[in-house]
């Protein structure tokens, strides 16, 4: 029976956390590592929807992207509903394993299956990697073929079911194919230098503020706020990534794929 330690032991060789951002709260956030692995989902979020779920089909294990602990916890106070959440994943015996930044950076993470979503070809780190030979965070390429302005945008909605997105663009372009790409919150003046110097026409990233999205308009490039959802595509690749892990591995736990929404906003 496959238990939690070979789990997670499988799961950094994949993606190390030593790659995390030295910040980052990454690996066991809950659970015995001696205890069996049986039924598993990958999730985005921990929130009520995705707890709820897990309950619903006798989870036992959770693979999250966002970890669910970040600051220490001074008081159990089980009225809180993040709380009350923790005191439910003990009583329901679920364990809880996080791979964050390390996930966004590594080969075959996040911002490569994101990539790959989009269809860019040529794909590279957009930032340096910490050590020779690891990628950075990001990643830059490009489309088959160059688009205009509205076939972009139209591609950009289909693909992650919006009608409309927030665009920050000082001049516009004849086309537009070259794509830097961060998942997540990738704002931080560093990262909106490394893009504007990749020559990439469009910078894709989420949580734009308005003083990030005032410098991202002194930029060559399109930027637009594609939402810190699009993300979810963890929970979507995520159960083929762990059933070819356990046919690799021997493992023998099932996967359950998850079907609740943590997004919390709504577009109307």
């Amino acid at each position: 029976m496959t238990n939690f330690r070979q789990l997670m032991s499988a799961l950094e060789a994949h993606y190390p956390p030593q790659m995390a951002e030295s910040w980052d709260q990454v690996g066991n956030h809950f659970g015995r590592p001696e205890a069996p692995v049986k039924r598993l989902m990958a999730v985005l979020d921990l929130d009520d929807a995705s707890l709820a779920e897990a309950i619903e089909k006798g989870v036992d294990t959770l693979i999250v992207h966002h970890p669910v602990l970040f600051s220490p916890i001074r008081r159990f106070d089980f009225s809180s509903p993040e709380q009350a959440r923790y005191e439910a994943l003990i009583k329901h015996d679920i364990k809880v394993f996080a791979m964050h930044t390390n996930f966004d950076i590594a080969h075959n993470g996040m911002n490569d299956w994101l990539a790959e979503q989009l269809g860019l070809e040529g794909v590279t780190s957009l930032t340096p990697g910490a050590q020779d030979g690891q990628p950075g965070l990001g990643r830059v390429g490009n489309l088959p073929q160059a688009l205009n302005r509205q076939d972009l945008l139209d591609l950009l909605k289909s693909t992650y079911g919006r009608t409309e997105l927030p665009v920050v663009e000082a001049k516009p372009k004849d086309s537009y194919q070259r794509i830097a790409l961060i998942g997540g919150s990738g704002t931080q003046p560093e990262y909106i230098q490394a893009a504007a110097q990749s020559q990439a026409d469009v910078f894709l990233t989420g949580d734009i503020s308005y003083h990030r999205a005032q410098l991202c308009y002194q930029e060559d490039m399109m930027t637009v706020d594609v939402g810190h959802y699009v993300e979810s595509i963890f929970k979507e690749k995520m159960p083929a990534f762990l059933t070819q892990l356990a046919q690799e591995q021997g493992f023998d736990y099932q996967v359950i794929p998850s079907q609740a929404s943590t997004n919390p906003f709504r577009y109307e």
